[in-house]
């Protein structure tokens, strides 16, 4: 279940980076949005890979007789570096999502002065 969450998360999150980058350089606001929901969901895909894989490691750490099943009992485990590159990996595909979904909105339109249309009243114009 870890694995395939991991690969959806990977897929989802690739072909966010080909959107958000076609986007940006098309100056196409709705595809950098789109590209930021995809970064979205692919954090949801690595956060749910990510409490799989713990609640997993802590199941087979937990069975009794240790000795059978886990570790000795002279012996502790930690997830060391590697769960940490993970979560922090998550947290910034979160902030690119969040951004990304954002950055259409904080762009203010350009507006040259020179060409001003004029403003239709009571059906003239």
């Amino acid at each position: 279940m870890t694995a395939g969450f991991i690969g959806m998360a990977v897929a989802i999150i690739l072909f966010g980076w080909i959107v958000g980058v076609l986007g940006c350089w098309k100056h196409n606001e709705l595809m950098q949005y789109v590209a930021g929901l995809l970064f979205l969901m692919g954090g949801t895909c690595c956060i749910i890979s990510l409490c799989t894989c713990v609640a997993g490691i802590n199941f087979e750490l937990s069975r009794h007789p240790r000795y059978l099943y886990g570790l000795p009992e002279d012996i502790s485990h930690g997830y060391g570096w590697s769960m940490f590159s993970a979560w922090g990996g998550l947290g910034l595909t979160l902030l690119a999502g969040f951004l990304c979904t954002l950055a259409p909105s904080l762009h203010s339109p350009q507006i040259s002065s020179g060409t001003h249309k004029p403003r239709q009243e009571n059906g003239m114009v």
